[in-house]
């Protein structure tokens, strides 16, 4: 098939949902190659989705960072298990697909298993990797398990602690979003009292989002996921500057304001992503159990804790489980995966050490998602690993100018 000037492959393999016990199931695996005009021999580039639980990117034309890895590539474009048209799970999905045995068989370990049966499937002997945010946890797992099945391996906004366990990590992002807020009230001193103002209209008024549920003012906080975003200041800025009106002498929140955050508080889109998202910290740094982590470390922030005022990051909270009507279907299983016990961590510092890989990665000095330190140390762990650090972007830089980034990705990498 012909798209954009491009050739279009699709490619479909079944594969185990567990892999030490084939006889419990499978499914099938959905992968879309585009291959760049002339470019039937050039080497495979495995795209890692970041999240977790999103499919593979949709693109509708050769640009940005989709259109820069065409030069030399032959872009592989995998759904993760669980996502797109690899066995979507969400709240349609039978209930086999919503227990913690399933949710559980959706971490990095799978995922790189999924993908060497589809390197095998696709014939090559080894292949180059990208990864963005979550992508990049993939990667390094994946040189932990098969480090000779990569050549190169580019990431951005992606490399993992090592060494820290969830409640750590998560004292670090609440403390970098910290520092992230206050830059933020810094450049819109009238933001704080805004979004106070609409904290105590929710705890006093009823307002319904178009889903048909009450907005909670605990879940209207979690828009601070924007605030580490490239244009997330103005975005929320906008948001926030006339979200009242009055209404037969009452004051309510405007439609449209009420609209544009049903949009960033819903799971709709992508329910695992808060069904599964501490559990590919489980194991990690030696804490088994990850016990709904964010949820109890913020409590060591005032701001952050329950009684507080500041938007939250990216942090899943058991209580949207109650709220969401997407996550609803999965409390049960969410509940049993907080208290699952991980044996081990998805990484293995001394494969890394060992691994023939030559990666370059983007560390992003300000990523309050992927914390710039934590990323330091892992990328001195692998063997061959070329940072490119800059505070020109946020954890979503490839949004903002991913050829540039991938252009300078290839640079490090093409070095001697």
């Amino acid at each position: 098939m012909k798209r954009f000037g491009h050739t279009i492959k699709e490619h479909t393999i079944t594969v185990p949902w567990d892999y030490d016990n084939p006889a419990a199931g499978e499914f099938e695996l959905y992968a879309r190659e585009i291959i760049p005009p002339g470019g039937e021999n050039y080497p495979a580039l495995l795209y890692n989705q970041g999240g977790p639980g999103f499919p593979a990117p949709r693109p509708t034309g050769a640009t940005g960072l989709i259109g820069k890895g065409l030069e030399r590539y032959r872009w592989i474009l995998m759904d993760q298990r669980g996502t797109g048209r690899s066995h979507r799970i969400d709240e349609l999905s039978p209930a086999e697909d919503r227990t913690a045995q399933r949710l559980a068989q959706l971490r990095q370990e799978n995922i790189v298993r999924d993908a060497e049966r589809l390197r095998e499937h696709l014939g090559e002997d080894t292949w180059d990797l990208f990864g963005q945010s979550f992508g990049g946890f993939i990667i390094t797992a994946y040189a932990s398990m098969f480090p000779d099945s990569i050549g190169r391996a580019f990431l951005t906004g992606g490399l993992p602690t090592l060494t820290k366990g969830a409640d750590d990590l998560y004292r670090t992002t609440f403390t970098k979003l910290k520092v992230r807020h206050e830059r933020f009230y810094a450049q819109f001193p009238w933001a704080q009292a805004r979004v106070e103002e609409i904290l105590h209209h929710l705890d006093n008024s009823e307002e319904l989002l178009p889903t048909g549920e009450r907005l909670s003012s605990r879940r209207f906080r979690t828009i601070g996921i924007e605030l580490g975003r490239g244009t997330g200041f103005d975005s929320l800025g906008y948001l926030l500057e006339e979200p009242f009106r009055t209404v037969n002498g009452e004051k309510r929140l405007r439609s449209d304001f009420l609209n544009n955050v049903g949009s960033r508080v819903s799971f709709q889109a992508g329910p695992l992503y808060a069904a599964i998202h501490e559990s590919i910290y489980g194991g990690v740094g030696g804490q088994a159990v990850t016990g709904w982590a964010a949820h109890r470390v913020r409590e060591e922030f005032p701001e952050f804790a329950e009684e507080g005022t500041y938007l939250t990051g990216e942090h899943i909270f058991p209580w949207q489980f109650d709220e969401d009507p997407a996550l609803r279907p999965f409390k049960q299983a969410a509940e049993e995966l907080a208290a699952y016990e991980w044996a081990s961590s998805p990484y293995d510092a001394a494969k890394l050490a060992d691994a023939p890989v030559i990666a370059s990665a983007a560390i992003y000095l300000d990523d309050i998602f992927v914390p710039f330190e934590d990323s330091l140390a892992t990328g001195e762990t692998y063997r061959d690993l070329r940072p490119v650090v800059t505070n020109r972007f946020q954890h979503n830089g490839i949004s903002e100018d991913g050829a540039v980034i991938l252009g300078e990705l290839f640079r490090a990498a093409d070095e001697r």
